[in-house]
């Protein structure tokens, strides 16, 4: 452990990092009382802060950790492994997951004694039980600091791109697709608020675009995109007595079960790959990359019926989706297991980008 002195001087220069993040507008970190960076010493020699976690934002952290390793005046060495943003969360709470080359997937969970990481980052929530087990053993915040959006993306070939040739889906009609309802994108509920897609089947007959079979990508592993989505289906449109199609609640989270139907892919680029090289292809990912990589981005019914995109709803949308904060915690060592943004009056799909520990 550190000495008074020297654990004075790593939470002074944490909470410095905290304050430059604020400004930068991106997550904000948060560190254990203990962690794999403590030893003992008499004097702080050098320091450490090493985290890993969301993908999304890694480069501002790396613009941050760069100028305070130019500008602090003890030698010190900061790390980000953009790793995702479950994995992140797993390191920092001390487990390791085992990969299953039985089926290409990750396994078995092994609880450590001591977290890897001095911070965690990503936008999947810490659950009530893991906050609680964790703060047995050591002190920690969670802030949530950013608003990111995830967004559906297609690509059905001939379906121009210019405007008025959008794709409009709801929260049920993507459940549908998802869940292996809906395996054509001429079934007559996707065509019923798309006009477009039935004049392109009465120009071209048999031949039409429209008439693609639907290849559904998903997320191979757990992710923060996988559990901002099904919390965001099920939501909006849950499956109940009256609903038989909608999205269950036992496929809401980071990791689920598939509809066999579904084809895995790895991460955020894997996941444009996917959508990209695939006719007919829909897929999900943060808007920054599927717009980064110049896909089509579906618009989604918002809570007041108007179909948007992320681009269109905008900085302003996003801001709209935390006008009501009823939900989460007056304190930074609170729960917010059960904190959401999600179908917002004026706002797609926005999930809290939560940076985490």
């Amino acid at each position: 452990h550190f000495s008074a002195q020297t654990q004075t001087h790593k939470m002074n220069l944490r909470f410095s990092i905290l304050g430059t993040t604020a400004l930068c507008g991106i997550a904000i970190t948060t560190t254990s009382a203990q962690g794999p960076s403590d030893y003992a010493v008499e004097e702080p020699t050098s320091l450490g802060l090493h985290g890993s976690g969301t993908t999304s934002l890694s480069q501002c952290f790396g613009y941050i950790m760069s100028k305070f390793e130019e500008q602090i005046k003890l030698p010190s060495r900061f790390s980000y492994r953009a790793i995702g943003s479950g994995t992140g969360i797993r390191e920092h709470l001390g487990r390791i997951v085992s990969y299953d080359e039985n089926n290409g997937d990750y396994g078995v969970v092994v609880d450590l004694e001591l977290p890897y990481t001095d911070f965690g980052a990503g936008d999947i929530p810490i659950s009530a039980e893991d906050r609680n087990a964790y703060l047995e053993e050591f002190s920690f915040i969670q802030l949530p600091f950013v608003l990111s959006a995830v967004s559906f993306y297609y690509n059905i070939p001939g379906l121009p791109t210019k405007k008025g040739y959008d794709l409009n889906l709801t929260s049920c009609l993507l459940a549908r697709i998802f869940d292996g309802d809906i395996t054509n994108w001429s079934h007559p509920d996707i065509e019923e608020i798309n006009p477009t897609l039935i004049s392109l089947h009465n120009d071209n007959g048999a031949s039409t675009t429209s008439t693609f079979p639907i290849f559904v990508s998903r997320s191979r592993s757990g992710s923060r995109s996988t559990n901002a989505i099904t919390n965001y289906l099920y939501s909006t449109c849950p499956r109940a007595d009256g609903n038989p199609k909608g999205w269950p609640m036992e496929k809401v989270g980071a990791r689920i079960d598939w509809h066999p139907s579904t084809s895995p892919c790895d991460g955020s680029s894997g996941m444009a790959m996917c959508v990209s090289e695939n006719e007919g292809a829909i897929g999900y990912m943060d808007a920054y990359d599927g717009n980064k990589e110049g896909l089509s981005e579906i618009k989604l019914m918002n809570a007041d019926g108007n179909f948007l995109t992320s681009r269109e709803a905008g900085v302003a949308g996003v801001q709209a989706s935390a006008i009501d904060l009823s939900n989460v915690p007056d304190s930074a060592d609170g729960d917010f297991s059960e904190v959401s943004f999600y179908n917002q009056v004026r706002v797609e799909s926005y999930r809290a980008l939560y940076y985490l520990m």
